[in-house]
């Protein structure tokens, strides 16, 4: 089923790991963090609100409907004076108008239905200031039709499960869909840029393996049984099991549009 994001034994889900260097390389082609006001929706374990942070920004505000996520948030910002956490939803955040410079989603619309992605696209309009930047990243329908890499780990879960592929499809917004999305509730100068990102470095298989296990940072895996994730883990040990150092990196697109 679904990941429940309120669930108590989901703490933790999404943090452990940093923002890699790659990430903050491509933010920083894209827009000047350093003083900004910005928000960041959907802000799981916080792992981008700190990243913000570490770039200068005057503050930064996370939002999350889940009161289990904002206590990871919290966890990993503890001692921030800048960071302010607030529980809202992506549709109704619940902030001021023009509030923000820069308005941040990471992973977060692939959970949002199609017919009320525009919502979310007028919602984070509205709290922008003249000129501010919204900043989207998630895969898309085309991101997860790339070619297979040995990086590309995600793969190895539709090579045991194929019926997830489809589960996929019905939840990843088309690039297309997106850019004519954020024009019509009143983004300017919209651009959509493909973007690979590591995820994470694993010394060895055995981490790798503890992290799906635990499903840490892939909602996807929620869909499986503890069984069915342990056939896929064994599955995945033939090919990487000798393997260290194992780099994990996923396919993105990032949007930006400007108020």
């Amino acid at each position: 089923m679904p990941i429940n994001f309120n669930a108590k034994e989901n703490r933790h889900t999404y943090v452990g790991r940093d923002a890699q260097q790659e990430w903050y390389d491509l933010i920083q082609k894209l827009v000047e963090p350093r003083n900004k006001e910005i928000a960041d929706i959907g802000c799981g374990g916080g792992i981008y609100s700190l990243a913000w942070v570490k770039m200068g920004a005057k503050k930064v505000t996370c939002v999350d409907f889940s009161q289990q996520m904002l206590a990871d948030t919290a966890e990993n910002t503890h001692g921030l004076s800048n960071i302010m956490i607030k529980q809202g939803d992506a549709l109704c955040t619940g902030l001021p108008d023009n509030s923000q410079d820069i308005v941040f989603e990471r992973a977060l619309i692939h959970h949002i239905t199609q017919e009320n992605r525009t919502t979310c696209f007028a919602e984070a309009h509205r709290l922008l200031r003249s000129g501010g930047m919204y900043i989207l990243q998630d895969r898309t329908l085309q991101d997860i039709q790339l070619p297979n890499s040995p990086e590309h780990i995600r793969d190895y879960i539709f090579d045991v499960y194929p019926h997830l592929y489809h589960f996929e499809t019905q939840r990843r917004p088309d690039n297309i869909e997106v850019i004519n999305g954020l024009k019509a509730v009143g983004f300017k100068q919209v651009k959509a840029v493909p973007f690979l990102e590591k995820n994470n470095t694993y010394k060895d298989f055995s981490q790798l393996a503890a992290d799906f296990q635990l499903r840490k940072g892939r909602s996807i895996l929620h869909e499986l049984s503890d069984e069915e994730i342990t056939h896929l883990i064994n599955h995945m040990e033939k090919s990487l099991g000798n393997k260290t150092d194992i780099v994990e990196k996923d396919f993105w697109t990032v949007w930006t549009g400007i108020k």
